[in-house]
């Protein structure tokens, strides 16, 4: 049955379609799972950094994002997909 815009509208958004949104949105930098909490905290999404964390591993593990260590700290970014390769 369908529902109507305002409805629509009015349901919570999945935090990791936030999160994902936020990083494609911002792709030319990466951030660490502490910055993305206070970035969504800005957007009045609450989350805890385990559970950014946890996103951000599932994230990683479908490929969506990418974690790179850099002087000791882990940041993320989002992995642009591949849009035409050359055979």
């Amino acid at each position: 049955m369908p529902i109507s815009r305002a409805e629509f509208e009015k349901a919570e958004l999945d935090p990791s379609f936030l999160l994902e949104e936020f990083l494609r949105s911002n792709s030319d930098s990466a951030y660490t799972a502490e910055e993305l909490v206070v970035k969504l905290a800005s957007n009045r999404i609450a989350l805890k950094v385990e559970e950014v964390q946890g996103i951000l591993d599932d994230l990683e593990n479908h490929e969506r994002v990418t974690g790179n260590r850099v002087r000791d700290i882990v940041y993320y970014i989002y992995r642009k997909p591949i849009s035409s390769r050359r055979d």
